[in-house]
């Protein structure tokens, strides 16, 4: 009867890793759609999105992963120019980010859960930011400036609330679970509360629409941001950000803004947590995601005009560095939630281990120690589920011109030379947003 009772780790521990591998997601599963956005062959990228949402294997396939489908087939659409399809996408993703942290709440203080790849996707707090900003710019290109300053303003607004949320939950989850010590891992919130590129396009918005105040406001909490996150705003304000409140009478101001890169995937990374008990229940393992830079191509942006003008566009949001200074937002969480659970996974295997010994021997014992240390270990996995569309960079630039057309050349250059050329017409006018967007997500 004892050798039939102490199988049941076994089974587990030898059956476990593989049901958790067939929920796994490979990474060669998006290299065709990363692949294809990066070349800017948007049609085949939604056309192998969308066949992924049926495929075994793809994260896209899971109700759970719901939000990383809008994001990422919403941020396709928004360079493909479909700027309606990629608000509704994009809006939907929003929507589902709010309802599941609303869910989480009660899960994530009362419950333990096998590991955080069976919970639903949350988003990532960056995600949920710049899903605001390109709406924003969906709605420029539609030419509904107001509901673009709604997107701004709501991201704004964001902001301040993210890191005293995430607190709150934080305190609660180690309130209830006070015999878990977290001490060992260092845990500490973003910082980021004010963004240059979601000042920037406020800045032009309300200048585009004549509220000159609104617009100053924008200027001077722009330049606040940098001086508020020097961890994230490592280079210099843009030289053109202090002439876009002077355009001389008689001119328009071309502005231009770029998206270069692609931004962060997700890795797992381990931590080691000793624990008073025998052999083999003396540490256990964490698993936790780390955010990785994905490598960038693109050093250098020109632009060049017909009419002879050329310069250079200057970094205004390095986009991948406010993705990992808000994932201290989150990270926090994982840390506690994944504390918790693991060291209640190793605490029931020695209490089992040490009732084994008492009951059947110091054989069985450490046999049942053992099981109970591969099933922590293999039932541990780190949540490294990410959007992958959000570029790497913004950059932008401007010049006062005489009002008439011209047409833009935007040169992306690597340390090899030029890796990319575009080129549009656009008629710059007096008294309005005359914006040009220009993507290389190389």
């Amino acid at each position: 009867m004892t050798r039939v009772k102490f199988l049941h780790p076994l089974i587990l521990a030898i059956a476990l890793p593989f049901a958790l591998a067939s929920c796994a997601s490979s990474p060669r599963i998006y290299s065709q759609i990363d692949s294809q956005v990066q070349a800017g062959s948007h049609e085949q990228a939604l056309a192998s999105l969308n066949s992924r949402r049926g495929t075994r294997g793809s994260v896209y396939r899971s109700a759970r992963n719901d939000i990383l489908f809008y994001l990422d087939r919403g941020m396709i659409k928004h360079f493909a120019g479909m700027y309606m399809e990629s608000f509704n996408d994009l809006h939907n993703a929003e929507r589902l980010i709010e309802e599941a942290f609303t869910r989480s709440l009660t899960q994530d203080i009362g419950a333990l859960l096998l590991n955080d790849t069976v919970r639903d996707y949350q988003g990532e707090n960056y995600e949920d930011l710049y899903i605001n900003v390109f709406n924003a710019l969906n709605f420029h290109a539609m030419g509904n400036i107001e509901a673009a300053l709604v997107e701004i303003r709501r991201m704004n607004e964001k902001l301040v609330v993210f890191a005293d949320r995430y607190e709150r939950v934080a305190r609660r989850m180690l309130d209830s679970n006070q015999n878990i010590d977290t001490g060992h891992i260092p845990m500490e919130a973003s910082r980021f509360s004010n963004s240059a590129l979601s000042r920037y396009l406020g800045m032009l918005f309300y200048r585009a629409i004549g509220n000159m105040d609104s617009a100053r406001i924008d200027y001077q909490e722009l330049i606040r941001a940098f001086a508020l996150a020097p961890e994230v705003y490592t280079h210099p304000i843009p030289s053109s950000v202090h002439d876009e409140l002077a355009i001389p009478a008689g001119q328009g101001r071309l502005n231009i803004i770029a998206f270069t890169g692609l931004g962060p995937l997700k890795e797992e990374t381990h931590i080691f947590v000793p624990l008073p008990f025998a052999f083999p229940n003396d540490w256990t393992r964490i698993a936790l995601p780390v955010m990785v830079d994905r490598p960038q191509s693109i050093n250098r942006v020109e632009v060049v005009l017909d009419s002879g003008e050329r310069f250079n566009l200057e970094l205004l949001e390095d986009m991948s560095a406010v993705a990992r200074e808000t994932f201290r937002n989150t990270y926090s969480l994982t840390v506690i939630r994944s504390t918790i659970r693991a060291i209640t996974r190793t605490t029931a295997a020695a209490v089992g281990a040490h009732a084994a010994r008492e009951g059947a021997g110091e054989g069985v014992g450490l046999l049942v120690g053992l099981f109970g240390r591969i099933f922590s270990e293999a039932a541990e996995r780190a949540d490294t589920r990410i959007s992958r569309f959000f570029p790497a960079r913004a950059l932008v630039g401007g010049i006062n011109l005489p009002p008439g057309s011209y047409t833009i050349t935007v040169n992306f250059f690597g340390f090899s030379g030029l890796v990319e050329s575009q080129s549009i017409v656009k008629e710059v006018r007096e008294h309005t947003l005359n914006l040009a967007r220009f993507v290389c997500l190389r």
